[in-house]
């Protein structure tokens, strides 16, 4: 079987499009808020990217930088806020040590980027839920040039909860047979070609 490039930037686009093209619908704009705490300059950049996507598409979102220093009960504050007030709500990883418990105080149905273990668990269940973005995003770009998943043979090369496993569970839902790789896996490569998906 021979490889197939996909081209990201494409169906990025034709998604975008999608999005924007549903979202002027709507009476009142998406309000989406997301939460830094700290000066990480990948997560800095991550949240002007998000923002540029956002306001291409039309929705409302809004920045809360927060020091490194900020008391864990402000930071759950201002989560409980935003659950009443936003569409969706980001904590924007990584979190300083001992913050990490914040991402469960988001609603579930608030939970944009999936982490709520009320999320994971729906997710793994088979149930509607959040999904992390990153394996929703290789999905998505998937099932653009492969409608039909099922008996496919998929490979997952990572197990972390950001990524592996949801994207394990999004294949699963479509009857792939999936085995799920990682640092001791004993011939990646081997399982690798016997694959469909990578």
């Amino acid at each position: 079987m021979s490889a197939r490039l996909i081209d990201g930037k494409k169906i990025a686009e034709e998604i975008e499009n999608e999005l924007k093209a549903k979202v002027s619908k709507m009476d009142t704009a998406p309000k989406l808020s997301v939460i830094q705490v700290g000066d990480d300059p990948a997560s800095t950049s991550y949240i002007k990217a998000k923002s540029n996507a956002a306001k291409r598409v039309g929705i409302e979102l809004t920045h809360h930088h927060l020091s490194t220093d900020t008391p864990e009960s402000d930071l759950y504050s201002l989560i409980r806020r935003l659950n009443s007030s936003e569409d969706g709500i980001i904590v924007q990883l990584p979190l300083p040590k001992g913050l990490e418990r914040a991402l469960n105080k988001i609603d579930p149905e608030n939970d944009v980027d999936g982490f709520h273990p009320m999320n994971v668990g729906n997710l793994s269940s088979g149930y509607e839920s959040s999904v992390p973005c990153t394996p929703l995003g290789c999905y998505l770009l998937i099932k653009k040039i492969e409608p039909n998943l099922s008996g496919k043979k998929a490979v997952i090369v990572g197990r972390s909860n950001l990524n592996g496993k949801p994207m394990t569970q999004l294949l699963l839902k479509e009857n792939c047979t999936v085995t799920i790789t990682h640092s001791r896996t004993k011939d990646l490569k081997a399982e690798c070609l016997e694959a469909d998906i990578i």
